[in-house]
């Protein structure tokens, strides 16, 4: 009867590769004809959303949309505040060699620098330099060898193996609807100038089916007030926000990862019942996505013989992949800007646009260390009337430790940093101090490499000479040798050698302890 390897499949995932791909967006932007002419371009500001990846055989191909908004002082009486909103479309595909068709991508998009300057007063060049991130993951069923069946003298050597199963994986887009109302000291809206919307994940947590995921939805907008002096105003507006993904087999008390990026925002200002624009409707779309994992141990068979007969046995090594750990914390910047010497001096402060940026990752044991700058503009009035909108940028740098259990050297770990929280104030009229709190997320992997049983065997046509085995053999337990080793070298089992010298314990065999063998004269 020819051997079976009896098999069981466990879902595990491998990280087939990553790339960082650095590109650079520039184009010619014609001013809309309903805004007024460029003076000076005072902060301009990026965001990139995609909208769909594709993974194809190498690469992974990404399509996404760069939203730029740049606040300006217009060429008119005053020198006032105006704004203006372009979208540029990208394209690109970035090489992952490995990477197939079905498997799961994963992109995170960071502007690293957004410039623009004036090449007419009607006509302005800009220039976003961003990183895309991606990474290509296989999920695939790794058969595990539980038994042996077929021959009854068969000897198997079983050992219980630590895995981290994949439970399961869901990616979805959620839609959120949100009204907004201006504070009741605030002044009506007459044109918002500047909006930023924001999404803070706090936690998630597995839940039987699903992964909860709570956080905050945000947007701060700057507007020129419905008075007759138009001034500028700036207003915070976030609210909590629950949702869930399902994840049929998730359950408490395992592990979950989860990614989230913003793909819409669109504003509307609504009149309230006094006529009044007061009300924000705020629409999103969110990505989110969630993958649940539970460590799990499996019984497998690791070696096999026949006292009797001569089998072969295939092994492979498999290259899995597994989270060691992840972590949100929060950094606060905290620092105050000084206008440079002979610049306007500041009668308020306006706006501030805040930029994070990672410039290097190193892995220590059980934790990661992050550095990096965040880039500030602030927009403010001046008391100098032939410049009274001004901005100053300064280049805040920051250092976080994060708190990763099991983190190594050399493991591939994954950092995302958002300004969750910008808060400003004028000290003085040379001084302001800013406040940023940063979101940090970190998620570290390790690679593994299992040697597995494959298939296993009968050799037909070959036969155990029993003629060269001698009737008794006395054998000197040597350094790295079991019981089992001895067994199976000297065609008995593990049962017969520990019976007869009268060894308990078959894993407490020492180092120059004396076996005793008798040949196995059983012959088939």
């Amino acid at each position: 009867m020819p051997l079976e390897l009896i098999k069981s499949p466990l879902k595990v995932s491998r990280i087939i590769g990553e790339n960082i791909f650095s590109t650079v967006v520039e184009e010619d932007i014609n001013v809309p004809d309903i805004n007024p002419d460029l003076y000076k371009i005072l902060a301009p500001g990026a965001t990139v959303q995609i909208r769909d990846c594709e993974v194809l055989n190498d690469k992974v191909l990404v399509n996404g949309q760069i939203l730029l908004s740049i606040l300006y002082a217009a060429d008119n009486e005053g020198k006032p505040l105006s704004s203006m909103d372009v979208a540029a479309n990208f394209s690109q595909g970035i090489e992952i060699p490995g990477a197939r068709p079905k498997m799961r991508e994963s992109i995170n998009t960071v502007v690293q620098h957004v410039d623009c300057y004036m090449i007419n007063s009607r006509k302005l060049g800009m220039k976003v330099i961003m990183d895309l991130h991606c990474r290509v993951e296989d999920l695939f069923d790794l058969e595990l060898a539980t038994d042996v069946r077929g021959l009854s003298d068969i000897q198997v050597l079983r050992e219980v193996g630590n895995f981290k199963q994949v439970i399961g994986y869901n990616k979805d887009r959620y839609e959120f609807n949100e009204e907004f109302t201006l504070a009741a000291d605030a002044p009506a809206i007459d044109r918002i100038l500047k909006s930023d919307c924001k999404v803070v994940i706090k936690d998630e947590k597995p839940i039987e089916g699903k992964v909860e995921v709570n956080g905050l939805l945000g947007i701060d907008i700057l507007y020129k007030a419905d008075t007759e002096e138009n001034q500028l105003q700036y207003q915070e507006f976030e609210v909590p926000f629950t949702q869930y993904i399902e994840v049929p087999a998730a359950e408490k008390n395992m592990e979950c990862v989860t990614e989230s990026a913003l793909h819409e925002c669109h504003l509307e200002v609504n009149e309230n019942t006094d006529g009044e624009k007061r009300v924000i409707n705020a629409y999103m779309v969110l990505g989110m996505g969630a993958g649940i994992f539970a460590d799990t141990e499996r019984e497998i068979v690791v070696d096999a013989y026949s006292p009797t007969n001569v089998v072969d046995i295939e092994k492979n090594m498999f290259s899995l992949s597994e989270l060691v750990g992840k972590s949100r914390s929060n950094v606060v910047v905290k620092e105050t800007i000084s206008i440079k010497h002979g610049d306007p001096e500041i009668e308020k402060i306006c706006y501030v646009d805040v930029l994070p940026i990672v410039n290097e990752v190193k892995l220590l044991d059980d934790r990661v260390l992050i550095e990096g700058m965040v880039e500030c503009t602030a927009v403010y009035e001046s008391s100098y009337s032939a410049e009274p909108m001004c901005s100053m940028t300064e280049q805040i740098p920051f250092r976080h430790f994060v708190e990763i259990p099991g983190v190594r050297l050399g493991m591939p770990c994954n950092v995302k940093c958002s300004a969750d929280s910008v808060n400003f104030s004028k000290i003085n009229n040379e001084i302001m101090e800013l406040r940023v709190v940063l979101g940090v997320y970190a998620e570290a992997m390790r690679h593994i490499e299992k040697k597995l049983i494959e298939n296993i065997e009968t050799m037909e046509g070959i036969s155990i000479d029993y003629s060269r085995i001698p009737a008794v053999t006395i054998y000197m337990v040597q350094k790295g040798d079991t019981l089992w080793s001895i067994a199976k070298r000297y065609n008995t089992t593990v049962d017969a050698l520990a019976k007869l010298n009268n060894i308990e314990n078959p894993n407490g065999v020492t180092n120059g302890m004396k076996i005793m063998i008798l040949k196995n004269i059983r012959i088939s």
